[in-house]
């Protein structure tokens, strides 16, 4: 029994491999950038490029594409977008700390905490949001069992296109602001959607795509008619809407592999 699961690790460890070897290789020609330091900057600190690219590590198949903080025009945007920030954190910060002083006194009175809203990052509000899907682009491959649900937070809802040279299909939603409800009474908030996209690859049935509220959406991708349930790759990409453009047009999708078990 030992030995099966160590065999199964093994394999797994392989396919992980597999998949991202591949990954990098088909993203290479649509990513010509230098390689990111931690902090997004380009070895040697070349101001030039306007953005950087983090590989994955050995035990990933997640690229980051990152704006080089270095560039003038990123440095200018970011400035831009800072007090918009600012002043949407110092709004968090102010309801928080009301939402304090009001748990203070109902306890005081009552004997009951009342809610006290944490502060997040997406308390940045909508430019916050924004900003940070425009300053970056990150992709993801992994390996899903079918049939696959994914849900996105949107105001519109997502396309299927047949995929071509690679992908099955390719499923895409625009950026766009939606409205998301409040909790507890609160107002909606006016909230981001990053672009994004969803490549599959392997036999599946046509992708369906429904709206499960006003601000969500579902995409529904089941294996083909007489292929079971079945495995596919699917490779997931969410930021900037140019960089997603040049991803889908650039990259050698012929690289990545057949799904594990076709």
């Amino acid at each position: 029994m030992v030995l099966a699961l160590a065999s199964v690790s093994a394999a797994e460890a392989r396919q992980s491999a597999t998949l991202r070897d591949a990954l990098v290789a088909a993203l290479k020609p649509a990513l010509p950038f230098p390689v990111a330091s931690d902090d997004g900057t380009p070895a040697g600190g070349d101001p030039g490029p306007a953005w950087t690219v983090h590989w994955p590590a050995e035990d990933s198949a997640v690229v980051e594409v990152l704006a080089n903080p270095l560039n003038a025009e990123n440095h200018s945007r970011a400035l831009k977008a800072e007090a918009a920030i600012q002043k949407a954190a110092m709004q968090s910060q102010q309801r928080s700390q009301a939402d304090y002083d009001k748990a203070v006194s109902d306890f005081q009175k009552t004997g009951r905490v009342s809610e006290i809203r944490e502060i997040s990052l997406r308390d940045d509000g909508l430019t916050g949001e924004r900003f940070d899907a425009e300053s970056q682009l990150t992709i993801n491959a992994r390996v899903v069992d079918l049939p696959q649900r994914l849900t996105v937070a949107t105001g519109r809802l997502p396309e299927a296109f047949p995929g071509s040279a690679g992908p099955a299909a390719v499923i895409r939603v625009a950026a766009n602001e939606y409205q998301e409800p409040g909790e507890s009474g609160a107002p909606a908030a006016a909230r981001f959607c990053a672009e994004q996209a969803w490549l599959f690859f392997g036999p599946i049935g046509p992708p369906v795509v429904s709206r499960t509220n006003p601000h969500e959406a579902a995409i529904a991708v089941a294996g083909a008619a007489g292929a079971g349930a079945g495995k596919a790759i699917l490779i997931s990409l969410r930021g900037n809407v140019e960089l997603v453009d040049r991803v889908l047009q650039r990259a050698n999708w012929s690289l990545v592999p057949t799904p594990p078990g076709h």
